[in-house]
């Protein structure tokens, strides 16, 4: 298999095509350049076009690649030289990635259908738009040539010698079109966008432009990325993109549940939770669901994993620097306490715990028997307590509960009291 012709007889072969203006040759409508243009279908040689190295839909597999690979390419491989037929060998397996399945896949397609469209090339034989059908065509000639010689010759049209921006304009355009091209998926649109803006030059504004998207949209795409590459260098898969690739809505839920937090200690305590659960998903995979509970219930859920994780002790302290409070303190040896990954399911447990006590105390306190309910159990919990108290007791932290309950015994009373005089 050849992935592509050399530069020189690229070009050579190409010109001379666009030097035969037969008005016989079916004509393809595109808008470029701002202006609606008709171009001369040509079929030329499968072996002939290469891949473009800039493709917007395969940006997230190239980062995942070559974090992967760093000790063997730099990390410009795919920029430094898109003639490099290394690149485009590794490219075409990228892209055998992404030819779907089911009823997105393209392969299946094309094993019963001809080509319907076709593939815009530069000037110099680049592909603008059809990378993956060309992969395909190419993988089905290798899997049965004589069944599909069809596709030795492709149809293909040829723009005039342009800018880069006028290819990124027109992929933009055409690429996330639907029809047999499978949709971008979240975190590759959002690596195109992003390398497009930082490497690329483009402003916010004209990539919202570009794309069809507001500004706001933009921003939180980009946002949105920034928690994921957070995200997976905390688990040491730094760019490993196709780890998240079902958990754009679990990683939405966290940009938008961590701005509700103020605290910067509870922040991070957040954070480093939805990151447990993130990495240790539930059987129903509904993280999206769990995230914002997690934040909904931080004050409990941190008290509880407070008294359930062992932290004392955990951090170096300075008897010379006593610039922190005690919840301050706490909070940082809780912190450190969650970074480890021996406590991940005991975090779960806790979180899934306080998670579920919170939707039976809402649900529970709709009822007139409520608080009757409630002391019910907790007068079942202390009896069980007492039952349970022995010789092996760790009776760390007794007494401070022990104070608490005298302190909300107290005010129960009084709420009593003040509600028969009404």
């Amino acid at each position: 298999m050849e992935f592509g012709w050399p530069l020189p007889k690229r070009i050579s072969y190409l010109e001379e095509l666009r030097k035969v203006d037969d008005p016989k040759k079916p004509k393809y409508p595109l808008v470029f350049q701002g202006e609606r243009q008709f171009y001369s279908i040509h079929k030329v040689p499968i072996d002939l076009p290469k891949y473009r190295l800039a493709n917007g839909r395969t940006q997230a597999s190239q980062e995942s690649f070559l974090s992967k690979n760093s000790t063997l390419y730099p990390p410009d491989f795919f920029e430094r030289d898109e003639e490099s037929v290394e690149a485009q060998r590794i490219q075409h397996d990228l892209l055998k990635e992404l030819l779907g399945t089911n009823e997105k896949n393209i392969i299946k397609f094309f094993r019963e259908k001809d080509q319907i469209e076709p593939l815009i090339l530069t000037h110099t034989g680049f592909v603008v738009n059809g990378n993956r059908r060309l992969c395909t065509f190419r993988e089905l000639l290798k899997e049965d040539e004589n069944k599909y010689q069809r596709f030795q010759h492709i149809e293909v049209i040829i723009l005039d010698n342009c800018e880069e921006k006028d290819i990124d304009e027109l992929e933009a355009r055409l690429q996330i079109d639907t029809d047999i091209r499978a949709d971008y998926n979240w975190i590759s649109e959002a690596c195109m966008l992003r390398n497009r803006h930082t490497k690329h030059g483009y402003t916010i504004d004209r990539l919202a432009s570009i794309y069809g998207k507001s500004n706001s949209q933009i921003e939180d795409i980009l946002d949105t990325l920034h928690h994921v590459d957070m995200y997976l260098e905390s688990q040491g898969k730094a760019k490993q993109y196709e780890v998240v690739n079902k958990q754009e809505f679990a990683f939405r839920q966290l940009k938008k549940s961590r701005n509700k937090i103020k605290d910067p200690d509870k922040k991070t305590v957040f954070t480093s939770i939805a990151y447990t659960l993130l990495s240790n998903p539930t059987e129903s995979g509904r993280l999206w669901g769990a995230i914002p509970a997690v934040e909904d219930s931080l004050d409990r859920i941190i008290t509880v994993l407070q008294d359930e994780l062992d932290i004392v002790g955990n951090i170096e302290t300075d008897d010379d620097i006593n610039l922190l409070d005690d919840e301050q303190s706490e909070l940082e040896s809780l912190i450190i306490a969650l970074s480890d990954k021996d406590n991940s399911e005991r975090v779960i447990e806790v979180v899934d715990d306080v998670i579920r006590e919170q939707k039976e105390t809402e649900r529970e306190i709709k009822n007139k028997k409520f608080v009757l309910s409630q002391i019910n159990k907790a007068n079942t919990a202390l009896k069980n307590a007492i039952v349970g108290f022995g010789n092996e007791t760790d009776t760390t932290g007794i007494l401070p509960q022990l104070s608490e309950l005298e302190l909300s015994l107290g005010k129960l009373r009084e709420l009593l009291l003040n509600h028969a005089g009404h």
